[in-house]
């Protein structure tokens, strides 16, 4: 297979997997500390509990010390802590940090557990995305009163460090939210956890500067979208978060209908797809419902205010990363000369480093994509930057369609005329 055919196929299978990121009107995002979104309207305020932040993140994984060993030197993250198996608990708990991101694997020791069958079901995937949360036997209240499943009513845990109390409930397909009240517990992550020690990778590989969860996106099975999100406004005191993206009609190139939800504080995206018919023969949705085996997670968004230098560095650590056809960049600059935004960043640095960009007259922002992290084409992390710019990235959806047919129409033109080939070679 050629390069441009590889890249080709390998921007269909992920269908481009564009996102609905989370707006912020900060710009160059220099502090560490994680700036609100877009203000939007929404219901006014009431007195329930609510979503605070994003806490960490749950992989269910078969073997969770080698999975956080690929996140330490592919992804820059660093050792936290570890939670061995017991007789009660037959689970290993791997957790690792960057920044304000936190991921915990886990892998079951027992033949018997929920993790082993749910492994068979659906591969390694994340199985909870775990709230901070204001309030917690209020938000509980609320969410049995809404008819949620509480799989795990409120518990408190505690050691020397002090108490946490949380709640789970069931969400989309097999998925989870943990919600935690972690205000009165100051150890390194929960009771029962030990810190780890430093691994040697961290100070000699380039560090990926990878800050914060923007948004984490999952794909719902066909006809469940919108009691997805009413989930959402009903449980977890969360609204609609609308975005101008929404008023272009992309759908004929995304192949998917999508929504988002946002929380209080406007500091908590979560953004859902379904399948909707388009000019793709499939859609992206409907896929990775078909390999996953249902509704679930597709991608996690990481925010870096410098992404030239984070996906260079990636790269240099080996992070196996999506590309786009050559002809995709000709089209942006065709597009950024007939434009009034300025982009900072260099054209070919950006193809160079696999970079997609999406702008407006206000600004634009810069999106990059692992490919498949396991072995279903299920998950993948996203890297994206903003400048200024108040839309989700969703032109690309167009733009690399477009990109893959100027590409296969040279690849047509080359066939047909041989001759235009050997005199483009010979000069």
């Amino acid at each position: 297979m050629t390069h441009n055919a590889a890249v080709c196929a390998a921007t269909q299978r992920h269908d481009a997997a564009f996102s609905v990121p989370a707006e912020r009107w900060s710009v160059d995002f220099a502090a560490a500390t994680k700036p609100k979104m877009t203000k939007g309207k929404h219901p006014h305020k009431r007195s329930e509990g609510k979503v605070l932040n994003f806490d960490h993140l749950v992989f269910w994984v078969g073997n969770a010390k080698t999975a956080s060993s690929y996140f330490f030197t592919r992804f820059g993250f660093v050792p936290l802590a570890v939670r061995e198996a017991t007789d009660n608990r037959p689970i290993q708990s791997y957790a690792v940090r960057l920044n304000q991101i936190t991921i915990v694997f886990e892998s079951p020791t027992s033949s018997n557990s929920e993790v082993t069958k749910d492994l068979t079901a659906h591969g390694d995937f994340v199985k909870d995305v775990a709230f901070e949360v204001q309030d917690l036997d209020e938000l509980v209240r609320k969410a049995k009163e809404g008819g949620a499943e509480v799989v795990k009513g409120i518990t408190e845990e505690k050691d020397k460090h002090g108490v946490v109390r949380y709640a789970v409930l069931k969400t989309y397909g097999d998925n989870t939210h943990t919600l935690i009240d972690r205000s009165k517990y100051k150890g390194v992550l929960l009771p029962g956890y030990e810190e780890l020690p430093a691994d040697v990778l961290s100070t000699t590989l380039p560090a990926t500067n990878l800050m914060y969860i923007d948004h984490v996106e999952g794909n719902m099975a066909d006809g469940t979208l919108e009691d997805s999100v009413a989930w959402y406004e009903k449980n977890l005191n969360m609204h609609r978060f609308w975005c101008v993206d929404y008023k272009h009609d992309l759908v004929p190139y995304s192949c998917i209908n999508s929504a988002s939800v946002i929380n209080r504080d406007e500091n908590v995206l979560l953004s859902m797809n379904e399948a909707a018919k388009g000019l793709r023969p499939t859609s992206k949705a409907s896929e990775f419902v078909k390999a996953f085996g249902s509704s679930g997670v597709e991608h996690i968004a990481l925010y870096t205010d410098d992404i030239i230098t984070t996906m260079r560095n990636l790269k240099s650590r080996g992070a196996d990363i999506l590309s786009w056809p050559p002809t995709y960049y000709d089209l942006i600059r065709e597009k950024l000369k007939h434009s009034s935004v300025k982009v900072a960043e260099s054209l070919e640095l950006l193809q160079e480093n696999n970079i997609l960009i999406d702008f407006d007259e206000r600004g634009y922002m810069l999106q990059a994509f692992t490919k498949h992290l396991q072995a279903r084409p299920t998950v993948f992390i996203e890297i994206l930057q903003r400048r200024n710019h108040r839309g989700f990235g969703a032109m690309n959806y167009k733009w690399v369609f477009e990109a893959i047919e100027r590409m296969d129409i040279s690849k047509q033109d080359s066939s047909e005329n041989p001759e235009n080939v050997k005199k483009t070679d010979a000069a």
